[in-house]
């Protein structure tokens, strides 16, 4: 079912504009350690990342862009979140010098994230399983109020 998109709200767009700023900090700090480390793979992918955060700070702050769905402008900020996440976790990998390890790091990171998305399912599993209860008012209460 399609519904009609949620506008951003001025308190969504401050969020959104912090997080950009965040993930830009995030996205020098790494160019800064892998212009160190001589990593040529992984300075393509953050500077690909600090252009489409640049890119994405440019499109909000166009006219027009607070039209956008909520949904839509989230994902496209997620973007960014998710590329630091996956730069982080191949330097992570090379850092450690055992899969294993590096394994085991992440998923112990990643443990409070999993349980969160756990709960969510389980919760709309719960709210599915109230929703298709059926609805009876026992005998002895009255269908009015008195």
């Amino acid at each position: 079912m399609l519904s009609t998109p949620t506008f951003i709200s001025p308190a969504l767009a401050r969020d959104l504009q912090d997080c950009r700023k965040t993930c830009l900090n995030i996205l020098m700090a790494f160019l800064a350690l892998q212009s160190m480390s001589g990593s040529k793979g992984l300075l393509v992918a953050t500077l690909t990342l600090i252009l489409y955060t640049i890119s994405l700070h440019i499109t909000a702050s166009a006219p027009g862009a607070s039209h956008l769905g909520a949904v839509i402008f989230g994902i496209l900020h997620a973007i960014p979140a998710v590329g630091i996440l996956a730069v982080t976790s191949v330097e992570l990998a090379f850092a450690a010098k055992s899969p294993a390890v590096a394994i085991s790091i992440i998923i112990f990171c990643f443990l409070p994230t999993m349980i969160a998305i756990s709960q969510y399912f389980r919760m709309r599993y719960m709210e599915a399983m109230i929703d298709q209860l059926p609805m009876t008012v026992p005998r002895d209460l009255p269908l009015e109020p008195a």
